[in-house]
């Protein structure tokens, strides 16, 4: 995903994008319709109901203000949600909230129905020589109206259905399964090779960031195309949801052949790298699955912080952890050189790990345990599904599970302290055991 495919994504994301697309939309369809009535071949008075000039300006004048009003209130109940859900569960879900459709196209049509009707009204005159009507634009005003109110209806339920923890999580959970699937394909993905094919050349040219802030996406795709016709490699030292400042090197480039590439080559080169590597102030989803992951950890942790002390939201956010990282185990961990069409290595990235993603995960929450044996033993039940799936004993699955054992014990440890019951110690403890020397139970 390159640098112009990354902003039209976050464009189509945006809060504004729809209700702005509504108001262009209403702007266009209103003079459409009042421009095309007098040349219809029938009298729309005829066909549909007609209201007078004072009759029609009064209800246009009414539909305009009032779903004005509705669309402030709208906004007004979508910040207070953005407010309580950033409070409550972590300011990283509330770009989930922003964006979401439902929330977008309310606000859209509110705003549209009274952008129409103000500007249809304009329209509207009255006296014997003059009189003018636009019956058709009248009643489409009265549809859209009728619509912003069952709207309205819809979006009440919604957002306080939209606020639950157990529909944040699944919005979460939902994404992150859908990157896990795109970063560990079954089978691995084609025209990738292990690191072993990628061999050092000496020499080449730094490519250093341009800005500062953190990598929200990188186009593979477009780096090998590039390298394959400039005659050269490249070498990532970045990958999505790195912390970059302006000046720092995030990949080296260099000659297929040679120990350098040539001047001319190697700048064209580097500018295909900088347009590759999008850096954006915040971290996204886009093709940050560890981005994904803490959002449900912040949930975990604050929900176990001693001014919360809801265990129960965080088995909640665990679960859904749980089902994503379940999804994704057992297949192998990307390989980190990838191939043009003639099999030539031309780009090392340096991917994530499934193993290091679940761990860090655990390992974060399990520093807010606590006393909540109950959340540990949930914790446990995670790492012992993954354990279970990775299936063999050797090569990467051996590793994953040897790291999976580590933080099982690291887990049952932390979680028995000197306020912990005996049956809960002795509870934690056959875990630990099973985990670490028997495998999953």
């Amino acid at each position: 995903m390159n640098g112009m495919r990354y902003r039209l994504r976050r464009v189509l994301d945006s809060f504004w994008f729809v209700p702005g697309l509504g108001l262009l939309l209403a702007l266009v369809v209103a003079e459409a319709l009042v421009a095309v009535e007098p040349v219809l071949p029938v009298a729309i008075d005829e066909i549909l109901p007609a209201v007078g000039p004072d009759g029609s300006r009064g209800l246009l004048s009414a539909i305009a203000t009032s779903m004005l009003a509705a669309a402030a209130t709208t906004f007004s109940i979508t910040i207070a949600v953005l407010t309580l859900t950033s409070s409550a569960y972590g300011p990283r879900l509330v770009r989930s909230l922003m964006a979401d459709r439902g929330n977008q196209v309310v606000l859209a049509l509110l705003v549209s129905t009274s952008l129409f009707a103000m500007l249809v009204v304009r329209h509207v005159r009255a006296g014997a020589d003059s009189e003018f009507v636009p019956h058709l634009a009248v009643n489409v005003a009265i549809v859209l109206a009728v619509a912003s109110i069952v709207a309205l209806v819809y979006f009440i339920h919604h957002i306080s259905a939209s606020i639950q923890i157990s529909r944040l999580a699944s919005g979460v959970r939902a994404q992150l399964v859908a990157l896990l699937d795109d970063l560990y394909p079954e089978r691995g993905a084609a025209g990738r090779a292990p690191a072993a094919q990628w061999a050092t050349i000496e020499g080449g040219a730094e490519v250093r960031a341009r800005a500062s802030g953190y990598v929200a996406s990188i186009d593979h795709a477009h780096l090998v195309s590039k390298a394959c016709a400039a005659g050269a490699r490249v070498e990532l030292r970045v990958r999505p949801g790195t912390l970059v400042c302006a000046g720092d090197p995030i990949a080296r480039v260099s000659s297929s052949t040679a120990p350098s590439t040539g001047p001319q080559e190697a700048a064209r080169l580097k500018t295909a790298v900088l347009a590759a590597i999008s850096i954006d102030d915040e971290r996204t989803p886009v093709q940050d699955a560890e981005h994904l992951v803490r959002q449900l950890v912040d949930v975990a942790a604050r929900a176990l912080s001693p001014g919360v002390n809801d265990p129960i939201t965080a088995l909640t956010a665990i679960d859904a952890l749980t089902i994503a990282l379940a999804s994704a185990a057992g297949r192998p961990d990307p390989s980190r050189v990838l191939l043009d069409d003639a099999g030539a290595p031309r780009l090392l990235v340096a991917p994530r790990e499934l193993s290091a993603l679940a761990v860090d995960a655990v390992d974060i929450i399990r520093q807010y345990v606590g006393d909540q044996p109950l959340v540990a033993h949930r914790l446990l039940d995670l790492l012992e599904r993954l354990i279970a799936r990775e299936g063999a004993s050797g090569g990467v699955a051996a590793a994953r599970t040897a790291a999976y054992r580590d933080a099982g014990d690291r887990v049952a440890r932390s979680a028995i302290g000197p306020g912990t019951l005996a049956e809960d110690a002795a509870a934690l403890e056959r875990r630990r055991a099973t985990i670490v020397q028997g495998g999953a139970s």
